[in-house]
């Protein structure tokens, strides 16, 4: 059984923080699935080709949604209020967020151009690609995690909170 932290029962769109935190845990997901998938790409191939394909379109577009959240909806209005220290932690957490689109993109590239079956390289390479990659998001998770919300509920107002609500919703089309 997996053991993932859930979410609290607000996190909805109309509680943009919540919302970022429950995002999480659906990353977490698929991470665990990332690497649950190399040990079967050699004696199951179909059906582990067809798991990264769910995490992929997971990663296309709620994680890149969840990205333009923080990037273009939350970063923008923080930026003003924060202490030098806090402005650094901003300016990692979107290092870190362009270092993991890198390292998927590797992954993606990879995926896409194994052999059927893959060969043992193949597969050693996928395994390297996608533990750098859960890596990299557990510990920009747990940084996020343990800081971002405090900061975000000190700076945003309710103004704020509705807006970035908004546009949420807005990326979503609803």
């Amino acid at each position: 059984m997996i053991n993932i932290r859930s979410a609290p029962p607000s996190a909805t769109l109309d509680t943009p923080i919540d919302h970022l935190g429950a995002c999480h845990r659906r990353i977490e997901e698929r991470l665990q699935t990332l690497e649950r998938v190399g040990p079967h790409l050699l004696d199951r191939t179909a059906e582990a080709l067809t798991a990264l394909q769910a995490v992929f379109w997971f990663f296309d577009s709620s994680g890149a949604t969840h990205t333009a959240d923080e990037e273009e909806s939350f970063f923008p209005r923080l930026a003003a209020n924060l202490t030098p220290e806090e402005q650094q932690f901003l300016y990692e957490l979107e290092r870190e967020h362009a270092q993991a689109d890198a390292i998927y993109d590797s992954l993606k590239t990879h995926v896409a151009q194994l052999t059927n079956p893959p060969t043992p390289a193949e597969v050693t390479r996928y395994n390297d690609l996608a533990a750098e990659l859960c890596t990299l998001y557990r510990k920009h998770i747990k940084s996020e995690d343990a800081r971002f919300p405090a900061i975000a509920a000190r700076i945003l107002t309710p103004a704020d909170l509705d807006a970035i609500s908004q546009e949420m919703k807005h990326r979503r089309n609803l």
